[in-house]
């Protein structure tokens, strides 16, 4: 299937980036504060909604409307594997394959292992979502589809499911977690959880 590829800057997407409200400075410890790559992973359990995490995407046009991208959106979910809330992940997959993202610029020296836990209603054999994942270096274009691990089926299970994932990468780098979706249908799944172990 044919790809297009661009980078998040729509205004639907900048709706959904967080951290932007430039009231105060954020202190060093401020889980709020995305000016500066962090040493370690926060807020992997989403607990301040998307306020540390960057939201990007690689989605189709929409069919008959050229420039315009298919619905897609993240969102905090009330359901979580730990703490007390995830993210919600809706992509349209009525047009083709499309990947949606939430990113964080991390230290990876000392990581070996990526976790993330995923959240089916039903276990099916048609694999509707893909869980998505990268770790590596900051690719100097930015993330599209064809970057990421997406060996799992999010439908394998029913109920919380974690995924493991081996990280290569030593030094700063990028760790994203999300959802393709390669059925011509609209799709949401939730995430929660990420660990750098």
């Amino acid at each position: 299937m044919k790809r297009r590829y661009f980078l998040a800057g729509t205004a639907s997407v900048a709706a959904l980036l967080a951290g932007c409200s430039g009231d105060d400075e954020p202190s060093d410890d401020d889980p709020t504060d995305t000016s500066t790559p962090s040493d370690e992973l926060v807020d992997g359990s989403f607990e301040y909604g998307l306020e540390r995490w960057y939201v990007d995407t690689d989605l189709p046009d929409e069919p008959g409307n050229p420039g315009q991208k298919v619905d897609a959106s993240v969102t905090t979910a009330d359901r979580a594997s730990d703490g007390q809330q995830g993210i919600e992940i809706f992509i349209d997959g009525s047009a083709d394959d499309g990947t949606v993202w939430v990113q964080q610029e991390v230290d990876l020296s000392e990581v070996s292992t990526l976790k993330v836990d995923g959240y089916s209603e039903q276990n099916s054999f048609t694999t509707v979502l893909q869980v998505a994942t990268y770790t590596g270096p900051v690719p100097e274009d930015g993330l599209v589809e064809t970057d990421f691990n997406r060996d799992h089926s999010l439908w394998d299970h029913e109920g919380w499911k974690t995924y493991e994932y081996d990280v290569d990468h030593d030094g700063t780098g990028l760790v994203a977690v999300g959802f393709s979706i390669i059925w011509e249908t609209g799709a949401a799944g939730v995430l929660d959880n990420v660990q750098l172990e």
